[in-house]
């Protein structure tokens, strides 16, 4: 190795004062050069990237934080309509008639239930419709009873639902 300095330092002697000016700017050059390019660049960036990070997420929890109100008004609202029997009503004979048309028989029975007889409709189309009632407007199935219809794949439903 000290070999190898010195041949460096016989090439740099024998270099005239111009030269030797320029291989030392260059080398103070190299010496600025090489930790800001690979230490204090990369660490600023990094900082400069997390900060905007930061920034877009304070953003989005600011504006999930003024439609809080907005969404629990709404859940609210949504709880309440499929829960007051009236609308339950209201909505059970819409979408049943939506369903299976005129065939259907509707009425109030108690303060909460409602039930409902349907005649001559398809089995599938019966058992989507009150999944679309639990899951959609959570009402409950407290009686469901159903007999075989004369055409194949069509019952006889009586159900009866509870807000």
């Amino acid at each position: 190795m000290n070999e190898n300095i010195e041949k460096l330092k016989n090439q740099f002697e024998q270099l005239n004062s111009r030269e030797r000016t320029m291989v030392i700017a260059a080398a103070v050059a190299l010496a600025f050069f090489i930790p800001y390019q690979f230490i204090w660049s990369p660490i600023v960036n990094g900082v400069e990237e997390r900060r905007s990070k930061v920034e877009k997420q304070e953003q989005d929890l600011a504006w999930m934080q003024s439609k809080l109100s907005e969404v629990q008004q709404l859940s609210r609202t949504a709880n309440n309509s499929s829960t007051s029997g009236k609308s339950l009503y209201g909505l059970i004979e819409k979408t049943a008639r939506q369903k299976f048309g005129n065939d259907i028989r509707i009425q109030q029975e108690g303060k909460k239930g409602i039930r409902i007889q349907l005649k001559d409709v398809g089995f599938d189309a019966v058992m989507f419709w009150l999944d679309d009632l639990q899951v959609k407007y959570k009402a409950n199935i407290k009686d469901f009873k159903v007999d075989r219809s004369k055409n194949v794949g069509n019952v006889r439903a009586s159900v009866l639902v509870e807000s």
